[in-house]
């Protein structure tokens, strides 16, 4: 296809494609001419994917090309493509922000049985918000576990919710992944299930506390039911 065909599929600009292929995002096409290529639906698909990282992930530029250098880099094991999503989608906190909590959040993560990565940006995601959580309540760390001055059994009953429904939940999606000879296949799974759905778990968590609120207490003046 040429560049009006591509650019009308994927509604985009042909300014924004030249740009994608300028920053490598997406490869040139196979030039017919001076200054003309043809596309194809490889070219296609890959903004799709490119605009679904940035408009729903809600992914930067650069995180975007270091997931897809990633995902085109075919030493990588299917736990690599996964440590690369994951590092796109963890939010950069304070420098040092919430080492204090980090023993905390190892030892709660031995009591699941989890194995974790020490350099695993979710490990710090997570010790970042206790450690907000105990300068808004009280401290964290060894001696006091958890906010406002808790036990490690209170960490437990903090996080063990979230945890007991999202455990399962990643078991479910790692075990149901297309087998490593389906490659392309594979990793895009891997990235649109860890970047995608982890938006649409977010949304759908509001979504069960609006319901639940609802349940619980009165509409506010004027609220009615859809």
């Amino acid at each position: 296809m040429r560049m009006g065909e591509l650019t009308r599929r994927a509604g985009v600009t042909s300014a924004t494609v030249k740009w994608y292929i300028r920053i490598g995002l997406i490869p040139r096409g196979e030039s017919t001419a001076r200054n003309q290529a043809v596309y194809d639906e490889r070219h296609l698909h890959r903004i799709r994917l490119i605009r679904a990282l940035l408009e729903v992930g809600r992914l930067s530029v650069e995180q975007v090309q270091q997931l897809l250098a990633a995902v085109d880099d075919p030493a990588l094991s299917p736990a690599d493509i996964a440590a690369a999503a994951h590092a796109a989608i963890s939010r950069p906190t304070g420098h040092a922000d919430g080492d204090e909590a980090l023993p905390v959040v190892d030892d709660y993560l031995r009591a699941r049985g989890w194995s974790i990565a020490p350099d695993s940006p979710a490990r710090r995601d997570l010790a970042a918000v206790l450690s907000a959580l105990g300068r808004l309540t009280g401290p964290v760390g060894n001696d006091v576990a958890a906010p406002p001055a808790a036990t490690g059994a209170d960490i437990a009953h903090l996080l063990d919710p979230y945890a007991d429904a999202l455990e399962p939940l990643a078991v479910a999606e790692v075990t149901g992944l297309p087998p490593r000879e389906q490659r392309a296949e594979l990793v895009e799974r891997i990235v649109l299930g860890t970047v995608l759905m982890d938006q649409a778990i977010s949304a759908l968590r509001r979504l069960a506390q609006e319901s639940a609120f609802h349940a619980s207490v009165d509409l506010p003046a004027g609220r009615r039911e859809p």
